[in-house]
């Protein structure tokens, strides 16, 4: 480029002279002025050599902890108070700031929670009470059974025609007088029983023959009175009505076992866990919701920076606090898409640290991006660690990261000026003599200094640069 320009000027001052010696002519006859060599630039040359080409990835990196995280609201809002400062340690869990009227948002959380911790213990004594419920309701079924079968007997018996054989009617006769004497034993024997416990087995064996005497007692004189023509249309109305009310008993019983069920979806059981799961929802939702206006720290550590402060007006999802652990240390970078393809987990690595006055560190990357994606929000870095845990390293400091890709040794090089392309073909020109030939040659191994020459070329011939 330098060598170009001075021909430039060569030039523009020879055409100067041309013109002003002309002038001079007209006026009368001058000294001629010697008109200056022009000046030959020379192009770069270069010679093939064999030796050693290494591919090395240079990135430029800080060290910044292991665990590092931008926090941020889940809602928009005002900041109503902001609880550290830069440079603070916190806890994990510790709240670090809240957005504005946040005693509306706990003071829904608290009736949440109430209601589902009464929801449990709801559920709790349903599912301990139901073995209990449910024997009782059954031995209410089977009661109410019996009883409609008393009343649909009575009822039966009353829409039978009048008896007429005096031998039939001796028997309803006969019948009423046994159930008669049958009743008044059974409850002289009862009543004799009566101050025991309800658990007594003799006494309920009592109460049992009682109950059936008068059930017995009870169907005589009804067959008796209605043989004999003694009932009134009022005690037959009587009659339809106990069956009414019988049948609505039994009914009701068939429910409360219903109820009771386990398998019934829409039993005590059921309902108690819809009404548990109602609420544990809506106590999620709660917490949600104070979440959305609360920002606590993730994992314990340090405030490395603060963006906020009461009254400052944030939207969700916007980062304004970042939290980091500076216990434990690593060393992070970003690498254009083209770097990172020659990546992998497990590449060793030399690091200088500025704090370490030049001195080569080994390391090693344990993590990589998938892609250099800004939008996505991802983690764009790798992140590499030294191999000797007790250097001490400072937070933030500059690293020079060199990670070498691939080395050849023992092959034929030419540094990057000495080649040329066009249209997909890298070609050179080979000196040979007082003529130029264009040579089409094959690469390898690239770095910043040297390619590898593949084929094309033989060590020691001279190419011409541009």
């Amino acid at each position: 480029m330098r060598n170009k320009q001075l021909l430039r000027v060569a030039i523009r001052f020879f055409i100067l002279t041309f013109i002003l010696t002309s002038c001079n002519g007209a006026r009368g006859k001058t000294t001629p002025t010697p008109v200056p060599t022009p000046i030959t630039v020379e192009k770069p040359v270069y010679t093939v050599e064999r030796g050693t080409v290494t591919e090395v990835v240079q990135l430029t990196g800080r060290v910044t902890p292991v665990q590092q995280e931008n926090l941020f609201f889940l809602s928009d809002g005002v900041v109503e108070e902001v609880l550290v400062e830069a440079g603070d340690f916190v806890e994990i869990d510790a709240v670090l700031a809240r957005l504005d009227e946040p005693e509306q948002y706990q003071a829904n959380l608290a009736t949440t929670e109430l209601s589902y911790i009464q929801a449990q213990r709801s559920l709790e004594e349903i599912t301990l009470d139901l073995p209990v419920k449910l024997a009782e309701a059954e031995q209410a079924l089977e009661d109410a059974l019996e009883e409609l079968e008393y009343a649909q007997a009575a009822v039966d018996t009353v829409g039978a025609p009048r008896v007429t054989d005096t031998l039939m009617l001796e028997k309803f006769r006969a019948d009423y007088a046994i159930t008669e004497q049958s009743l008044k034993t059974a409850q002289a024997r009862y009543d004799a029983l009566a101050g025991r416990p309800e658990t007594d087995q003799e006494r309920y064996n009592a109460l049992n023959a009682l109950i059936e005497a008068r059930r017995a007692h009870y169907l005589a004189a009804i067959n008796l009175n209605w043989a004999e023509g003694n009932l009134t249309q009022s005690e037959i109305d009587q009659l339809q009505t106990d069956l009414i009310i019988a049948q609505a008993n039994y009914d009701k019983a068939v429910a409360e076992v219903e109820l009771w069920d386990a398998d019934n979806p829409t039993g005590e059981l059921a309902m108690a866990e819809l009404v548990l799961a109602d609420a544990e929802a809506r106590f999620i939702m709660a917490q949600k919701a104070l979440e959305a206006i609360e920002l606590r720290a993730p994992f314990a550590g340090q405030i490395l920076s603060l963006g906020i402060a009461p009254g400052s007006s944030v939207s969700a999802y916007q980062a304004v606090i970042t939290l980091a652990d500076p216990s434990s240390l690593e060393i992070r970078a970003i690498p254009g898409a083209d770097d990172l393809l020659k990546l992998g987990i497990g590449q060793q690595a030399v690091v200088r640290l500025s704090s370490q006055s030049g001195q080569e560190l080994a390391a090693q990357i344990i993590n990589l991006p998938l892609s250099i994606d800004d939008e996505t929000g991802l983690d764009n870095n790798v992140h590499l660690q030294l191999e000797d845990p007790t250097i001490t390293m400072t937070l933030n400091e500059a690293a020079v990261i060199l990670i070498t890709i691939d080395e050849r040794e023992d092959v034929l090089w030419l540094p990057p000026a000495a080649l040329r392309t066009f249209q997909g073909e890298t070609y050179v020109y080979v000196d040979i003599g007082e003529v130029q030939r264009r040579v089409n040659v094959i690469t390898g191994l690239e770095s910043t200094d040297r390619v590898e020459i593949v084929s094309g070329l033989e060590e020691g011939q001279t190419v011409i640069g541009q």
